[in-house]
């Protein structure tokens, strides 16, 4: 227990000592005290703590758009993209190199000697990697749970969804760099690779999502799309959906299925994190429409629901930690096998 403790400890002090890890945690920190420094007001809502005030008839004090506003802006905006992009890919860089370190002449020698089976040792230092974005979404996610809570008077635990599902896409990106790394003993082979695969599942995700909702949201909107001159009509009625459409989507969920989902298990934060207002009485408003104040039409929120729950959570986490399950089995396996 003592070995396996200190492998994970000598793994926190490596992060700790690299510059990007006091980067990547400062920005975070930065981002994570703008959002709390947004509050509401009876004549709309303030920003930087009251330095900037930006008069609004929908994000008043007390309103439900001002609460779902407050909550939409993390789950859509900032857990999307500032923890799900760019903090993940200041983690990469910083964690990209860990086992080509590791593994280089002189290093691995000392972990090998010690009573600790070699498989262990592979997974105690890949759960040390995943420190880098575990501690600063832990950090971040407790500064928005405090914001949200002192703010809007809800404390919703369900936020701390974020810790677990944000380090899981990026487990699911490391995994590639930890692979390779392993395999190649080079951390630009190992950075390359995974941001490859990322790009890979990213434009598959992004070609699915296209087809579904040509396939399916906007029929069910009431509106029609002439692929030819590419005008679109709408109407109130449903309309009939396109056979070629629908076949292109399913190919693309099928050639989705066993790529890692990263995109996905972030959208899927919404479902996870439960706030009345938004998911009762604002049930289908987008983040713009928030900004602008404009109401869906309910045939587009029925639509948009149905878009945002199509994926299951298996299809969404389950096969994505197959893939990862099977990328750690093959680095663990020319871990173990090689001669040190």
């Amino acid at each position: 227990m003592r070995a396996a403790l200190a492998i994970l400890w000598d793994s926190f002090q490596l992060l700790r000592a690299r510059r990007l890890f006091w980067v990547a945690l400062g920005i975070s920190m930065f981002v994570a005290l703008l959002y709390a420094s947004i509050g509401f007001n009876e004549t709309g809502m303030s920003v930087g703590f009251g330095w900037k005030q930006v008069d609004s008839e929908f994000m008043q004090k007390g309103k439900p758009e001002a609460a779902a506003f407050y909550t939409m802006l993390f789950t859509d905006i900032i857990a999307r993209f500032w923890l799900a992009w760019f903090a993940i890919a200041l983690a990469l860089l910083s964690t990209a190199n860990i086992f080509p370190e590791f593994l280089a002449e002189g290093s691995i020698g000392i972990s090998v000697s010690k009573p600790v089976g070699r498989i262990r040792l592979f997974l105690l230092k890949y759960l040390g990697g995943l420190l880098f974005v575990a501690l600063q979404v832990a950090l971040f996610t407790l500064i928005v749970f405090l914001s949200i809570g002192l703010r809007l008077g809800e404390w919703n635990f369900t936020l701390f969804w974020a810790v677990p599902v944000v380090t899981f896409v990026f487990s699911l990106i490391y995994v590639v760099a930890v692979w390779v790394g392993i395999w190649t003993k080079s951390t630009l082979a190992a950075l390359l690779s995974a941001g490859l695969v990322w790009g890979v599942s990213l434009l598959a995700q992004w070609t699915e999502s296209f087809f579904y909702k040509t396939a399916y949201l906007l029929p069910e909107s009431g509106m029609k799309v002439d692929f030819k001159t590419g005008e679109m009509t709408t109407g109130n009625a449903d309309v009939e959906k396109n056979n070629v459409m629908l076949t292109a989507h399913e190919t693309a969920k099928t050639v989705t299925a066993p790529l890692p989902k990263t995109r996905d298990c972030t959208l899927y934060l919404k479902r996870l994190i439960r706030f009345p207002e938004r998911d009762s009485l604002l049930s289908g408003v987008t983040f713009d429409m928030l900004l602008s104040g404009q109401m869906p039409d309910p045939k587009m929120t029925g639509a948009m629901r149905r878009m945002e729950d199509r994926h299951s959570a298996w299809y969404v986490f389950g096969t994505s930690a197959a893939f990862e399950i099977v990328v750690l089995g093959l680095a663990g396996w020319i871990f173990v096998r090689r001669d040190y």
